[in-house]
């Protein structure tokens, strides 16, 4: 080797050991700003959860009221009224998963009309199914509850895909792999350049390679994933200065407590560093109360360090604290954990795009303006759901005072003759020596307050109270006096008219819900075209796109109001019964006047029958399984009547002398079966 080679080789080690160095400089640098973007984003959701911190105290309140014990230091009876109306108007306002509508959006011309109109069934028939998978009702009924009783309700929806490679790719890249290996590993080949063009056999091995990696997942199966969240679990921007525009909220973040051996096979390129945590631990429940002055924030969490009254600090049950942010400025999201001073998932877009970004949803009945967190009913009836158990507890008390009591003169009994009356027990026959004495003139009766019902009269507070949470009497109350079903049905439609706003504003909730899932179905990752079959049959229209406004040109996805709320009451169930007649025959009149084809009247007039058994609310009834359907259509037979003859025609039936003489104008027809004359004129 020359002096010169030694020279070039020494240099090449010297730029080699300088560009390692810059590498490891450069990777150093990021790693620093990774923990203090980290530390940035801690220090952020810290801030948020102290702004918020008395909120999550109400919360803890209004769960205790919701559990029906307001305050067993103060009152010794409490009633579960709050806990008995959330669960009434959680089935009023939430029985079964809502009537999905899509109708074709509006089009100044008919070119797309047939398509937005297939397009509308299929998704109707797709985002139910996708609901009814989710198990959308499981999430919704502890979602409406939430914000029933502290205020405030949140769920969340994702889309998640689960892949697995492909073996046939596979061996096709590990085919090509090993054919990269074998060229590199002939080094005769290329220092003697035996090899044609060996640079470029390499570059189109290796780009071979590289489009069979991008294909080489295939999916098993996309659905939707709902979660429920609790209200604790979310901290929206502390610059929100109301929770109700969460959508436009900087950043949302959701509380995650997982398992530490789920995080590690979740996470496994951070299995070490996660034993460094914060770990937590579930929240032992007991019997015994705090008292109500001592609530703090940390009461409504379900998880908690591992203080006093906490599980057991074992490792099966040791959970991590994971913050899950969604930054609506870059349209990312990232995981964090509480303890780590890096990323546990670096910021990444989500795979579906959607007009509102975030993937939560919120509900809460009552806002008050001015205010950041909105107001629960417990929290608006709470005072007089105190005076409710203080009425109660007083009554308690009066009635233990009033038992009824004797007393006698000690002076004119022996000690034990006295001992033996006092220690005597409700009932009991007491032996006694009054040493000849009368017993009027040693026992005499004590006088005690009577009872006045007056005073421990509830009446006034239970109407107030369903004046507040909208509940006639009759679903919350012992009925005192007979109604009749007039009477009855007025109430009803009260109650339907008190809880209209909460009806409205969870139908608002739901819809953009639908409006999401639409979103997400008809993504470039959403469901194929195959899925959608199985899904909606053989005759299913399905488009994937990544234009959102191109969903919002085609169809308008909504519910049907109040569908997701109890079915109709009898008042409109005798409404549609009058209506229904009216609405046969006009169905009739119209097809006949329009010469519809008898095939067209029978749809409409199924979809009448389809109407009538869904406004019973009896989901047992299949209306399809009454209702007649097409029979089978059986092969044409050449040559039978209705097949089609030589000259595409079809062949008229044997006794139809009209057609017979269209087939063939020449032929002639015997007298009885030639149309009769007309007489002349």
């Amino acid at each position: 080797m020359t002096p010169e080679t030694n020279e070039f080789a020494f240099a090449d080690a010297l730029d080699a050991d300088a560009m390692a160095e810059q590498e490891r400089a450069a990777e150093a640098e990021r790693i620093l700003q990774e923990e203090a973007d980290v530390a940035a984003w801690h220090k952020r959701i810290e801030f948020g959860r102290e702004f918020d911190k008395d909120a999550r105290k109400g919360y803890a309140r209004d769960r205790r009221y919701c559990r029906g014990s307001s305050d067993p230091q103060v009152f010794d009876v409490s009633v579960p009224i709050a806990a008995t109306y959330v669960n009434i108007l959680t089935g009023f306002l939430y029985a079964r998963n809502p009537e999905t509508s899509v109708q074709p959006a509006d089009s100044a011309g008919s070119s797309r009309t047939e398509d937005a109109k297939m397009l509308s069934r299929t998704l109707e028939i797709v985002i139910d199914s996708l609901w009814k998978k989710g198990r959308l009702k499981a999430v919704a009924d502890p979602f409406v509850r939430s914000g029933l009783s502290v205020g405030i309700g949140w769920f969340k929806a994702a889309w998640h895909r689960e892949t697995d490679r492909d073996p046939a790719t596979d061996q096709q890249i590990g085919s090509l792999r090993a054919q990269i290996a074998a060229l590199q590993d002939t080094e005769r080949q290329l220092a003697e350049g035996d090899a044609p063009n060996p640079d470029e056999l390499r570059a189109m091995l290796e780009q071979q390679m590289a489009s069979l990696e991008q294909g080489v997942e295939t999916v098993i199966s996309s659905a939707l994933v709902l979660d429920f969240v609790r209200a604790e679990d979310m901290q929206c921007a502390v610059s929100l200065p109301c929770l109700r525009d969460y959508v436009n909220s900087p950043w949302n973040a959701q509380r995650i407590f997982m398992p530490l051996a789920d995080a590690k096979a979740a996470h496994p390129e951070h299995a070490e560093r996660l034993d460094s945590a914060t770990k937590f631990y579930n929240v032992r429940p007991t019997d015994t109360e705090k008292d109500a002055g001592k609530i703090t924030d940390s009461d409504a969490d379900a998880y908690s360090t591992g203080n006093a009254g906490q599980a057991t600090a074992s490792g099966d049950e040791a959970c991590v604290c994971l913050w899950e942010i969604w930054n609506l400025k870059t349209r990312q999201f990232a995981t964090i954990a509480v303890g780590l001073k890096r990323y546990l998932r670096a910021w990444v877009t989500p795979d579906q795009a959607s007009s509102r970004f975030y993937p939560f949803f919120q509900w809460a009945p009552l806002w008050v303006d001015g205010r950041r967190h909105p107001q629960s009913l417990v929290d608006r009836s709470r005072e007089l759901l105190d005076e409710y158990d203080r009425i109660r507890t007083n009554y308690r008390e009066h009635r233990r005072r009033s038992i009824p009591k004797l007393g006698f003169d000690a002076g004119a009994v022996e000690p034990a003759e006295a001992e033996k009356m006092k220690s005597g027990g409700i009932g009991e026959m007491v032996p006694i020596n009054l040493n000849g004495a009368s017993p009027n003139t040693v026992l005499f009766p004590i006088q005690y307050n009577q009872i006045d019902p007056a005073l421990y009269d509830t009446s006034t507070i239970r109407s107030e109270l369903e004046l507040i949470w909208g509940i006639q009497e009759a679903l919350s109350s012992t009925i005192t006096v007979a109604k009749t079903a007039t009477e009855a049905d007025i109430q009803q439609q009260g109650t339907e008219s008190r809880i209209g706003y909460a009806r409205d504003t969870l139908d608002e909730v739901l819809s953009d819900f639908a409006q999401y899932t639409a979103e997400l179905a008809m993504s470039p990752n959403g469901l194929t075209q195959d899925d959608v079959v199985n899904i909606a049959g053989p005759e299913a229209f399905w488009i994937n796109t990544d234009q959102l406004s191109l969903i919002e040109a085609l169809v308008t996805v909504d519910i049907r109001a109040g569908s997701s709320g109890k079915p109709a009451t009898a008042v409109k169930q005798q409404q549609w019964s009058v209506l229904l007649p009216q609405l046969q025959q006009a169905v009739l009149q119209i097809g006949e006047m329009r010469q519809s084809t008898p095939q067209d009247i029978a749809d409409k007039l199924e979809q009448l029958v389809v109407e009538t058994i869904k406004r019973t609310g009896d989901t047992s009834i299949d209306p399809y399984s009454i209702i007649p359907q097409l029979p089978p259509q059986l092969p044409m037979v050449p040559g039978m009547p209705g097949a089609p003859g030589p000259d595409g025609l079809p062949l008229p039936a044997a006794n139809d002398p009209a057609a017979l003489a269209m087939q063939d104008p020449g032929m002639q027809l015997p007298p009885e079966m030639l149309p009769p004359e007309l007489p002349a004129a």
